[in-house]
């Protein structure tokens, strides 16, 4: 399979709750893909003018891609998707939480790569979590060997990503 075929496969899953974009440029990097993703709850009495409470969660998805990415390859991607993801958070009294995930499709993942991505931890709180908290999920998909390595936040992602090569 090759990563585009992945990515095509991938992105319907997406495509029901996220906004999607193609071929992206953000910096001096190109994404063939990000999607983000925006949900509001709230609860009111009577009229709306009358708001008890109000949730905000987001999601800031990038999909990349790499034929064997070295360890400085994936420490480079992931500080641009991290400054990128951070940016459009706008964290508030009803903020509370956003993902900002990156979904890496290599050829071949070398192990001390695997290793990096499996200890990758980063999270955020924004006034002491009263505004909110921000976590980095990471998912790399080996196309070698069909297998699927997350951190420990981009667990939730692997079911998804472990179900396009069934």
């Amino acid at each position: 399979m090759t990563k585009e075929t992945f990515l095509q496969k991938l992105l319907p899953s997406y495509e029901s709750f996220f906004d999607i974009k193609y071929d992206v440029q953000i910096g001096s990097r190109q994404y063939p893909a990000t999607a983000e993703f925006h949900s509001r709850s709230e609860k009111y009495v009577l009229v709306r003018s009358a708001k008890i409470w109000a949730t905000e969660m987001n999601e800031y998805a990038y999909f990349t891609f790499a034929d064997v990415p070295t360890l400085d390859d994936y420490q480079s991607l992931k500080q641009d998707v991290l400054k990128s993801g951070l940016s459009q958070i706008k964290p508030h009294s009803e903020h509370m939480y956003s993902y900002v995930s990156l979904i890496l499709i290599a050829d071949l993942l070398p192990q001390e790569v695997i290793n990096e991505i499996q200890k990758t931890k980063f999270h955020k709180t924004y006034l002491f979590s009263f505004h909110g908290w921000m976590y980095l999920r990471i998912a790399a998909v080996d196309l070698s060997n069909g297998k699927v390595y997350s951190n420990q936040r981009g667990n939730e992602l692997l079911p998804l990503l472990q179900n396009i090569f069934s």
